[in-house]
This record gives C-alpha cells, sequence and structure tokens, in this order.
C-alpha cells in the first residue's frame, strides 16, 4: 500500500487526477512504494514508529521521478523553463539519504 495518494502526486505534478492517468500515477506510486520498502527492509514490519509525513513525501518525490521517467529514456530531457535536465545516475540514492535514519537492518557487502 502507498504511502500516499493519486491525488497527492497528482498535485505534485500540477494536475488533476482523470480516468486516463490514475493508473499510472497509482503504478508510480506502487513502484514507488516497492522502492522505499525494500530499502527499510520493512515487509511485514509495521512501520508506525517511522513519521507518515517523512514517507509520504518520499513516496510522492520518487513517484514523480517515476512518472517523468519515460521522458528521460536518453538521460537528459529539455525543458524550455530550465534548460537541459539530465537524469541522476542513481535516482534512489537520495531518498535511501532521507530514510536512512529509520533503515531497520543492514545487509552484508
Amino acid at each position: 500500500m502507498a504511502y500516499a495518494t493519486a491525488a497527492e502526486l497528482a498535485a505534485a505534478l500540477n494536475t488533476t487526477v482523470t480516468a486516463e492517468n490514475t493508473k499510472v500515477l497509482d503504478d508510480c506510486l506502487g513502484s514507488a512504494t516497492i522502492e522505499i520498502d525494500h530499502y527499510l527492509q520493512v515487509e511485514g514490519i509495521a512501520v508506525a514508529t517511522i513519521p507518515s509525513a517523512l514517507l509520504t513525501r518520499v513516496n510522492i518525490n520518487r513517484a514523480v521521478e517515476w512518472f517523468k521517467a519515460p521522458a528521460m529514456y536518453a538521460g537528459i530531457a529539455g525543458v524550455q523553463e530550465t534548460g537541459t535536465v539530465t537524469a541522476p545516475k542513481a535516482p534512489f540514492d537520495d531518498h535511501a539519504a532521507t530514510l536512512l535514519p529509520y533503515k531497520m537492518s543492514w545487509g552484508l557487502a
């Protein structure tokens, strides 16, 4: 279950939820949620000890990246207002750093 709603994601994207975009918004939130849960290794563990605002923001921020990913297939996207935007090399790393205080366990390298 996602930590944010399709309406929250749509607001972050400056759009509204429609019949046409509901599935892609939900898919992006779901993908971000899987990454969060995998990083925190919370499968089957309640995340009630993690502030919900933090999970919501990370879920929305990563879902925005998933939503915009098709425009970045070549690694860059042209944006009239900001110029060329380069895709991050390790997209979840910044979000992982945000969640670091809540990491429940560490794997062996």
